[in-house]
């Protein structure tokens, strides 16, 4: 942002600001409910909290934090909270008010707000803070909705809330999440109820027969693509007939990723619940599985679909990073490395376990090469060590930044290559430039030089990104959150992975991943583990480049990052699952 822009965004802030401030409940209600957009989620959305506080910034946050502590009248307080959002955090704000005093008229700019967390952390435990803070603020939400029989109020605050709820950037902490997923879960299905979307079917009677039917609600995104492809071909195609549950507006497109996969396809009306609810239903499944996350997004057209019951028994697989905590969903299949001993506790599934990892990947495009690229291109000195990592920005804390600072220190002639801009995550990401400062910032604290930090755009294919890996020496996943499909380009051409095993499924990925080819040596259980390992693989070149060859060689054993299709031990867990569910015979 240069520094003009940078001027005005100011200067609307605090005009919104001031605005807030007036206390005038109609004109702050007619700012969230103008025609082009709620103006203080547009502002709070832009980035402008992220810039840094100069002191007319600093003077209007204390007025605001003095309204907050002193003033009386609930209507002040809400608005200085508002005016206060523009500047600050939701988890640093101190409220004073509870939601169900809020006047209806603003009260689902005050849920979006409360739900309105950083995009990246730069402080110690900031992360954990604000999700500790979303589980609170949703658990309120949960309670209020449940309590107050006022339609007008229980629509605002679901409207806030559908809107408003993302865990994007703080689901990555290694902590149970079920409670807040079970009250997500009702809030999505209190919404469907409310607005009318909601269509479930009765269960019907089924005899037994020679073909399972199956619905699969196609995912959009690469890894999601990929993964659902590499769970489910391999299916016994003569028990099993794929239905592929396509989204209208890109039918062609996400077709043709299922073409080898699906018999049948079907496009949903996306843009209308209600029709595609009953499209689905009116099909009479057997199975409905969902191939993409379910568990971020509320608006996202398959979570509102799962959330009703369509078919008999209803499927989520590994892309969802936890529990659904929907009623509505029976199974969660997952590996055995995946998860640990007391997993079942964290999900409202049953959780169906296949042997090994989860994490297959057939992806659309087959092998793909290494792009020829040098060291000179990267900025590299030949003689220098390279570490790569493709962590995505929204896993990158202060944690996983100060490990990699400390590997760096410890071997003063590394250099870092990050690529932290995968397209299958988002298409835009926002403050890029502050964000990659933060991390300039951590280097330098720890004495690593800024010009040994290298970043690697989007790329338009995996071509560039092997290339990359090709000419590296260690590849740093990330922690807690770790990594997965990302984790296939480094053992496709033997570039060594370190990473970090934690305790939820979504922080064993990688590895549940380098245990399945047997490279358990990868793999360690805490961070200075981590840092240790790593800054002894750059300090023994023979231990390095001989680590190197097994995983190259076990990537290629174990077609890593080409599908070793799980279709087999998925199908068996389908049918186990459905006959427990109808508790008769399927085929």
């Amino acid at each position: 942002m240069d520094s003009e822009s940078e001027r005005k965004l100011r200067e609307l802030r605090n005009n919104l600001a001031e605005i807030c401030l007036e206390g005038r409940l109609e004109r702050i209600a007619a700012l969230c409910s103008n025609p082009a957009g709620d103006a203080i989620m547009t502002m709070i959305n832009s980035g402008v909290r992220h810039l840094a506080i100069t002191k007319s910034d600093q003077a209007v946050a204390e007025r605001c934090h003095r309204i907050l502590s002193v003033e009386h009248d609930i209507t002040r307080k809400v608005s200085a909270f508002l005016a206060l959002s523009l500047y600050s955090f939701p988890h640093s704000i101190e409220r004073t008010f509870d939601l169900i005093d809020v006047p209806t008229t603003v009260l689902s700019t005050v849920v979006k707000a409360l739900l309105a967390v950083p995009v990246f952390f730069v402080r110690d435990g900031a992360r954990a803070r604000a999700l500790a803070h979303v589980q609170a603020t949703v658990q309120e939400i949960h309670k209020a909705a449940r309590v107050i029989d006022e339609p007008d109020f229980r629509d605002a605050l679901l409207a806030g809330f559908i809107d408003g709820y993302s865990l994007t950037s703080i689901y990555g902490e290694d902590v149970p999440l079920k409670t807040m997923a079970v009250h997500r879960a009702d809030l999505i299905r209190m919404y469907l109820e409310t607005a009318a979307l909601a269509r479930d079917v009765e269960p019907w009677e089924r005899e037994p027969q020679t073909t399972v039917t199956i619905g699969l609600l196609c995912p959009g995104a690469g890894s999601e693509t990929a993964a659902t492809r590499g769970h489910l071909l391999g299916l016994d195609r003569n028990v099993f007939h794929v239905t592929a549950l396509v989204p209208d507006e890109a039918a062609s497109a996400v077709s043709a990723s299922f073409a080898d996969l699906a018999d049948d396809f079907l496009p949903l009306p996306v843009s209308d619940i209600a029709s595609a609810a009953e499209i689905v239903a009116d099909r009479k499944f057997d199975i409905l599985i969902a191939g993409a996350n379910l568990t971020n997004a509320c608006r996202f057209p398959w979570t509102l679909l799962m959330a009703q019951r369509l078919a008999l028994l209803q499927a989520a697989m590994h892309s969802c990073p936890l529990t659904t905590g929907m009623e509505t969903v029976d199974v969660y299949i997952n590996g055995d490395l995946n998860e640990p001993d007391d997993a079942q506790d964290e999900y409202t599934e049953m959780l169906a376990l296949i042997p090994g990892s989860s994490n297959h990947y057939a992806f659309t495009d087959g092998p793909v090469e290494p792009a020829d690229i040098s060291r000179a291109q990267l900025g590299v000195p030949d003689a220098a060590l390279l570490l790569a990592s493709g962590t995505n920005y929204f896993k990158i804390g202060p944690d996983l930044i100060q490990a990699w600072a400390r590997i760096m220190a410890n071997a003063p002639t590394a250099h870092l290559i990050i690529y932290p801009f995968n397209p299958n995550w988002t298409t835009h990401y926002p403050l890029k430039d502050g964000f990659l400062r933060f991390i300039q910032a951590k280097f330098k604290d720890a004495g690593v030089e800024s010009e040994r930090l290298h970043v690697l755009e989007a790329q338009p294919d995996r071509s560039p990104l092997r290339g990359v890996l090709n000419t590296a020496d260690l590849y740093l996943d990330s922690f807690p959150y770790s990594g997965a499909v990302s984790l296939t380009d480094p053992i496709s051409v033997g570039c060594p992975p370190i990473v970090r095993e934690g305790h939820a499924a979504r922080c064993r990925q990688s590895a549940a991943m380098l245990r399945d080819i047997g490279l358990d040596v990868l793999v360690t259980r805490s961070t200075d583990d981590y840092v240790t390992l790593a800054s002894k693989l750059l300090q023994d070149d023979v231990m390095r480049r001989e680590i190197g060859e097994a995983v190259f060689e076990a990537g290629r054993q174990n077609a890593i990052g080409m599908g070793k299709p799980l279709g087999g031990d998925v199908g068996n867990v389908l049918l186990n699952a459905l006959k427990e569910k109808l508790g008769t015979p399927v085929i």
